[in-house]
């Protein structure tokens, strides 16, 4: 029998260095191509969980009109407990007063409304009880805050990445608008940016509006504007923080948890939830002092918009670019302005 000879057997030969090396290069030019298209996919995934999310609170205002002639209040007053004064907390506001009308009344039953000083206010049962719909997720930092020290220790909690819409300055180079409510606020906003007891009037307002009362809010036959054009609620979340005060500064940075609607500071109380829209979405802003929370921007995580319910409960995103002007009109209920899309 013939047999081969070693050396006219076949040999495996193995990849050189050089072979090695391109291999390894044409996977990371492939995965180079991949991630960003992975990352948008993911983004567009959140974007659209965000987007839900608003459409969730808009029902549960619409559900709270539909129960209660008017949309919640950005704040109200709950008399007769313990440490209502100045300087207690509020509870029943915007996010806490629809609940119940979006499947989450398990969490408002929790709530100790009865219980508004310092020192009992804050350990509500509620604080820490995470309402999915009220975190956009792309929100990086955790639900629930317990960073927060000092004179911001009443920021944790489980946060909230939206706030509602306290109307505009029209037009917004007037330091003194036509329609106020006390003597600073705008009053044409789905939702008042003041507490009870307080007269609409001021300009041409006239009080037209009527007085903000316990546990009322806007009226639906009120957003003269037309409901698919006027905002309800929006993302409130910053991509950088403000350079602010001590405390402020670290994350949570200028939001607070979902269960403290405001606080009664003074006559006119701070409103956590409501913001008058000063700004564009995500304006870089310098919060220098304790107050001023209200004015600042609205902003989101989402790439160059963000993401805002109509009065009618439609979702519309809004770009970075907008303008002022435009931004504006669609932040008031009644100011008979001709808009005809959010560019």
């Amino acid at each position: 029998m013939l047999r081969r000879s070693i050396a006219s057997r076949p040999t495996h030969r193995g990849f050189t260095l050089v072979e090695l090396l391109v291999v390894i290069a044409i996977i990371a030019t492939l995965i180079g191509l991949l991630l960003p298209a992975v990352q948008t996919a993911r983004e567009a995934a959140r974007r659209s969980a965000c987007s839900n999310n608003l459409k969730q609170i808009g029902i549960g205002n619409l559900m709270y009109e539909s129960a209660k002639r008017s949309l919640p209040p950005g704040i109200a007053r709950t008399t007769g407990t313990t440490g209502d004064s100045a300087g207690a907390w509020r509870k029943q506001g915007l996010f806490s007063l629809i609940l119940p009308f979006f499947e989450e009344k398990q969490i408002y039953d929790q709530m100790q409304f009865d219980k508004l000083s310092a020192a009992t206010a804050l350990n509500d049962p509620a604080r820490n009880q995470v309402v999915t719909s009220y975190i956009c997720p792309s929100y990086p930092h955790p639900k629930v805050n317990t960073a927060s020290t000092g004179a911001a220790s009443y920021e944790n909690g489980a946060q909230i990445t939206y706030a509602g819409c306290g109307g505009a300055y029209m037009p917004a180079t007037e330091s003194a608008p036509p329609c106020l409510i006390g003597s600073s606020y705008p009053d044409n906003g789905a939702f008042y940016l003041v507490g009870p007891g307080t007269q609409a009037g001021g300009g041409s307002c006239g009080g037209a509006l009527g007085t903000v009362t316990t546990g009322t809010g806007r009226k639906l036959q009120q957003v003269k504007d037309g409901t698919s054009k006027t905002f309800m609620i929006g993302e409130y979340c910053h991509r950088d923080y403000f350079t602010q005060r001590g405390e402020w500064q670290a994350p949570p940075g200028n939001m607070r948890p979902w269960f403290l609607s405001g606080n009664q500071a003074t006559q006119v109380p701070e409103i956590y939830h409501v913001k008058e829209f000063e700004l564009a979405p995500n304006a870089r802003q310098t919060r220098s002092n304790a107050g001023g929370i209200n004015p600042l921007p609205m902003g989101s995580y989402h790439p160059d918009l963000t993401l805002f319910v109509m009065v009618d409960g439609s979702v519309r995103p809004v770009s970075d670019t907008i303008e002022l002007l435009v931004y504006q009109k669609f932040a008031t209920v009644n100011g008979s302005e001709a808009v005809n899309d959010l560019q």
